[in-house]
């Protein structure tokens, strides 16, 4: 009697089992687990969106695997903003002569001191769009410190206590990439400052056989055998496309004492009757900085009144450009930064 009530009661309950609910019981629990594969499924696609909101939210800071190379150009950079003008301009440029099959992603100008963007500005924003690998272009005239140790400083590439120091002294601000770097070579590698110095002198140029070329450029203490081998090069390249006889250089830092130009002006005079000053300078020329000489002897603010100047009265031409604005700097840099992808693809 008392199983037939369970039995009945059983049914009632509308559970569909025959068995007695003894045995029933054990079976609820399969019940529970046919709603278990909805709920699970709910928490994978839960898991999964917070996967695909992070890899969103991170991806503005991480390189893309697929992404493509950038192009970073990187000159010294100047507190005058006519210096910096021309430079920047080569952004234009270069993405001009890279044309629809521009194989970099990016490409930027940037300063390592006194203007900006900056490296490290330039190199982050780079990373930010995404690039595979940033090839970098030194906008410098030849070898120097800050070829060898100052940029590579700069990208993360080189470590040295004493420069990093020395660099975030002078107000920069050092990165760490996080993707390949590759730094290329100046363009006293090329023949781009030859060519130029050449356009320049035959601009200035009225009788070969009277004349002398003075060639003026940075130099650099570190490395002084790179800078006198290039512009003896330039030099003598000069001489034989124009038949100009008597030429000679000096390394002198815009802005610096110009004694040494001076000197070597002076020296060549003597042989010829009218010389030719141009300057290896990127984005100035050499008038700005006679004048400045010149003015040391001379006018209301004179700092050597009265003292003999041994270039007053002299026969000089001298350039007004650097090597900016010639169209062949922009295309070295495109020849530099594609064959350095063409080489690392091989």
């Amino acid at each position: 009697m008392n199983v037939m009530l369970s039995q009945d009661h059983h049914h009632d309950v509308g559970c569909g089992c025959e068995r007695p609910c003894a045995t029933c019981t054990c079976r609820k629990p399969n019940v529970a687990r046919r709603r278990k594969p909805g709920l699970w499924l709910l928490g994978l696609f839960a898991v999964l969106a917070l996967l695909v909101i992070a890899a969103v939210a991170h991806g503005g800071n991480a390189a893309s695997p697929g992404g493509k190379p950038s192009l970073l150009i990187i000159a010294h950079g100047s507190p005058a903003k006519a210096w910096n003008e021309p430079v920047l301009a080569q952004e234009n440029k270069v993405r001009e002569l890279l044309g629809r099959d521009n194989p970099f992603g990016a490409v930027k100008v940037v300063f390592m001191e006194f203007a900006e963007p900056n490296v490290a500005n330039g190199v982050e924003e780079l990373q930010k769009a995404g690039c595979s690998r940033i090839v970098a272009v030194p906008l410098l005239i030849a070898p120097s410190s800050h070829s060898h140790w100052d940029i590579p400083a700069l990208l993360g590439l080189y470590s040295d206590p004493r420069i990093e120091k020395t660099l975030r002294e002078e107000g920069a601000r050092l990165v760490r990439c996080r993707v390949p770097v590759t730094l290329t070579t100046t363009l006293s590698d090329s023949d781009v400052i030859e060519r130029i110095m050449l356009k320049r002198v035959r601009s200035l140029s009225v009788d070969p056989n009277r004349e002398a070329v003075v060639l003026l450029a940075h130099g650099s203490e570190a490395i002084p055998g790179a800078w006198d081998d290039f512009m003896k090069r330039t030099a003598v390249y000069v001489c034989g496309k124009t038949g100009i006889t008597c030429a000679d250089w000096a390394c002198v830092g815009v802005g610096q004492e110009y004694d040494r130009a001076a000197s070597v002006i002076q020296a060549v005079a003597e042989r010829r009757d009218r010389v030719i000053v141009v300057g290896a300078y990127l984005s100035s020329g050499v008038q700005r900085m006679h004048k400045r000489w010149m003015d040391r002897f001379e006018g209301q603010h004179a700092e050597m009144p009265g003292m003999e100047n041994p270039l007053k009265g002299l026969d000089l031409a001298l350039s007004e450009q650097g090597l900016l604005p010639d169209e062949s700097v922009a295309e070295w840099i495109v020849e530099t930064a594609c064959g350095e992808l063409n080489r690392r693809s091989q």
